[in-house]
């Protein structure tokens, strides 16, 4: 009897080993056919893979395409800023338009830049477009280069210096001309110290704030300096500071003077900006520099 008990345990133990593992696996198997103990997870199908990268990149996409939506491109900035499109239009190719001329820039100031380099060296508009706005563009520099290589690096350098200041100064400018038109009390003030007959708008071109071309206005006034002379000195080419450039314009005056007389100017145009309600704003301006 316990021969036949020791042959019945030794049979039992090799069906175990034999099927165990197979009935492990079975026994894992619910109902819903989820992998059991043993088993191997079945494979992720290509769609799955795309539908995984999909939702991985939906917020980064979603995000961009807000931030997109937020900036607004350059040429609607300049379709909403008269002043600034019409300092702009003469520079656009002939038969184009703000909107097609600008499509494909990072901002309007490399966009106006690009303008005026294309009209100081006489570079082929598109051809300079077509360098800063390819999948990899090249920099202003860099465009410059290659469409006219016969240039040395500092002529290059040169360039890309005048063409971004006359970008600045065409939407200082702009923003001038934009504040003096919509404060009737500012228009009143600045118009009062030119000489008669002289366009408000014009005589303004050219300064960077109000604040400057005010204080250049009382200064011409109180020193009987010609406006349009001391304006060439300040705003040129090669601009001097106000005092260097009474100095040069009214030599008789000795520093201590010149100094006296721009201080009291400045005085005079903080009390025009007071009673035109600009001050405010202008000292935002002062602070953001």
């Amino acid at each position: 009897m316990m021969k036949r008990s020791l042959i019945l345990s030794a049979a039992f133990s090799c069906l175990l080993a034999s099927g165990g593992g197979s009935l492990l696996a079975q026994k894992g198997q619910g109902k819903t056919g989820a992998p059991g103990l043993g088993a191997t997870a079945p494979p992720v199908t290509g769609k799955s893979k795309a539908a995984a990268k999909e939702i991985a990149v939906a917020p980064a996409a979603a995000s961009a395409s807000t931030k997109s939506a937020a900036k607004m491109d350059a040429g609607s900035r300049l379709a909403g800023n008269t002043a600034l499109s019409a300092r702009i239009q003469p520079l656009l190719p002939a038969g184009s338009t703000f909107a097609a001329a600008s499509a494909g820039f990072r901002s309007q100031g490399q966009f106006i830049a690009a303008l005026h380099v294309s009209r100081n060296l006489g570079i082929p508009f598109s051809q300079l477009k077509a360098d800063l706005t390819e999948r990899h563009p090249d920099s202003l520099g860099q465009a410059i280069h290659e469409l006219r290589p016969a240039l040395s690096r500092s002529t290059v350098k040169s360039d890309v210096r005048m063409a971004k200041r006359q970008a600045e100064q065409d939407i200082d400018a702009a923003g001038l001309a934009s504040r003096l038109s919509g404060n009737a009390t500012l228009s009143a003030h600045a118009q009062a110290l030119l000489p008669a007959g002289t366009n408000l708008q014009t005589a303004a071109a050219g300064f960077e704030n109000v604040r400057q071309f005010l204080l250049v206005e009382h200064v011409a006034h109180d020193l009987n300096i010609p406006f349009a002379q001391l304006k060439a000195q300040v705003t040129g080419a090669n601009p001097v500071s106000l005092k260097q450039a009474v100095h040069a314009l009214r030599p008789d005056l000795n520093p201590a003077t010149i100094k006296t007389d721009v201080k009291v100017a400045s005085r005079e145009t903080k009390a025009d900006l007071h009673a035109a309600g600009e001050l405010a704003e202008e000292q935002k301006e002062i602070a953001k520099r």
